[in-house]
């Protein structure tokens, strides 16, 4: 009876033991989501508990339906070994049987593929996550039966959390490296956003201009260009797509492009929207239009006519007072045979404009409240004689003080002129 309890106390301390164990590894698995360093951890655990000479880990590519040696190793050396179908070899026979395989002789089993020389007995270990193979761990050694029923038991209470740490692992890598592919494609489109939109001014005679950008993401959705008639007429378009992200920018490129094609034949700024918005609808693309303000400048006469389609008509400060445009109309895209209205603005000399995005009067502060045009209103008064460049700047500074850790809400750019 003595003995008996005594064997009973071993087996349950050994028990134990190797839950607390089951534990530690658990935390430690988990812990790591690089999958290489994964895999190298995993190696080093198993060979404290099982002596072997050789160790991989082969991951499940259920598409061309093969194992993958991503993890291979001899003693302490790092091997690259080929595919091995499904269903072949010792672990393609434990992948399909989705139970442990152990063999006492390889030598003696024709499915035994010696991708190490002199091995003489392996166990080859399935990987399972909810019940669906992600991989198989494989063990060899050079001695014949050496593997027991102890390891297989072992190695069978341990592979359930290396398959949860293994797939952990693998769908990190995975998503990093889609992310790192997206970096590159919205790179190659703010490259080329870049290149699209204007950064500095063009030369506009009667005119001093200053341009300012600021996207929230890597890539834009307001449009803004400028186009040149001869020397007499130059036309300014400044709008906003709806949406943020890839799928604005590029609706705002095919704007841009329309615009440009267009802005050639017509020179009222009215009938420029009104064909803008007939093309656009022409090209349904399901919620998105563009909101979208256009004012040309007449040299001869220096006047501005303006038309809107729902975009924010500039703000003109004249002799410390701001002029508000009364100017609306749909946005361009989003309804069929819109009519746009127009306003004609006579400039005198140190006239200031300024076109703005809701980015700027929409951005909140730490406390939830926004900007507001009123705020801009404010700052443009105190600017009101200073060149576009020192005004841009400063109704910037302004917005980023009143901000103050709020991240940016959505694209801030402004388009600030002043009359010769």
């Amino acid at each position: 009876m003595s003995i008996d309890n005594a064997r009973l106390y071993r087996l349950v301390d050994r028990q134990n033991r190797t839950l607390k164990m089951l534990a530690s590894l658990s935390q430690v698995f988990s812990s790591i989501l690089d999958l290489d360093e994964l895999l190298g951890k995993i190696a080093v655990t198993i060979r404290a508990l099982v002596t072997f000479d050789a160790f991989s880990i082969l991951l499940l590519d259920v598409e061309r339906r093969v194992l993958t040696h991503r993890f291979s190793q001899r003693y302490d050396q790092r091997l690259v070994l080929d595919n091995i179908p499904l269903g072949k070899g010792l672990t393609g026979a434990a992948a399909t049987a989705r139970e442990i395989v152990r063999v006492a002789d390889t030598t003696s089993d024709p499915r035994y593929i010696a991708s190490h020389p002199d091995m003489r007995s392996e166990i080859a270990v399935p990987l399972m996550v909810q019940d669906r193979v992600v991989g198989v761990m494989d063990l060899e050694s050079e001695r014949v039966g050496y593997f027991t029923e102890d390891h297989a038991r072992l190695l069978a209470l341990l592979a359930p959390q290396i398959a949860s740490s293994v797939e952990n692992a693998r769908l990190y890598e995975a998503l990093a490296q889609r992310e790192q592919s997206l970096e590159q494609d919205l790179g190659a489109a703010r490259n080329l956003q870049s290149v699209l939109l204007l950064r500095e001014p063009p030369d506009i005679e009667g005119l001093e201009i200053a341009i300012r950008l600021k996207p929230a993401r890597e890539i834009t959705g307001d449009v803004y260009d400028v186009f040149q008639h001869g020397d007499d007429y130059t036309i300014f378009t400044f709008g906003d797509v709806s949406g943020k992200g890839a799928a604005a920018a590029l609706y705002g490129a095919m704007v841009s492009g329309l615009l440009r094609t267009i802005s050639y034949r017509l020179r009222r700024p009215a009938e420029l929207l009104k064909l803008l918005n007939k093309v656009l609808r022409e090209r349904k693309v399901e919620a998105r239009y563009v909101t979208l303000t256009v004012l040309v400048w007449d040299r001869n006469r220096r006047r501005f006519v303006i038309a809107n389609a729902g975009g924010n008509p500039p703000l003109i400060c004249r002799n410390g007072e701001i002029i508000k445009p009364k100017v609306g109309g749909v946005p361009a895209g989003l309804l069929d045979n819109r009519e746009y209205e127009e306003w004609t603005f006579d400039a005198a000399s140190r006239d200031l404009l300024v076109l703005y995005s809701d980015g700027i009067t929409e951005q909140p502060n730490e406390q939830g409240d926004e900007y507001g045009r009123h705020n801009l209103v404010h700052a443009m008064l105190k600017l009101c004689g200073k060149e576009p460049e020192i005004v841009a700047d400063s109704i910037l500074s302004d917005l980023a003080k009143f901000t103050g850790a709020t991240p940016m809400h959505d694209d801030q750019t402004m388009i600030v002129m002043r009359v010769r």
